[in-house]
């Protein structure tokens, strides 16, 4: 599995972790940003599903878009 969400998040103008977790929290997701730069610099070894919505949500696209 490859793992995209440094280039959805540019596709919505989003560059760095700190503005990826302002749009989280914007959908009531609120990882801490240590999570969120870790997901930012590499393949996370698990994600919650619940969380995965949360990100889609936030980010306005699909699972298999990330």
């Amino acid at each position: 599995m490859k793992w995209n969400l440094r280039m959805v998040a540019a596709q919505r103008d989003l560059w760095r972790p700190t503005e990826v977790l302002a749009a989280f929290r914007q959908v009531g997701f609120n990882p801490s940003l240590s999570k969120v730069a870790a997901m930012w610099s590499g393949t996370p070894v698990t994600v919650r599903l619940d969380d995965l919505d949360k990100m889609c949500a936030a980010l306005d696209c699909t699972v298999a878009d990330l």
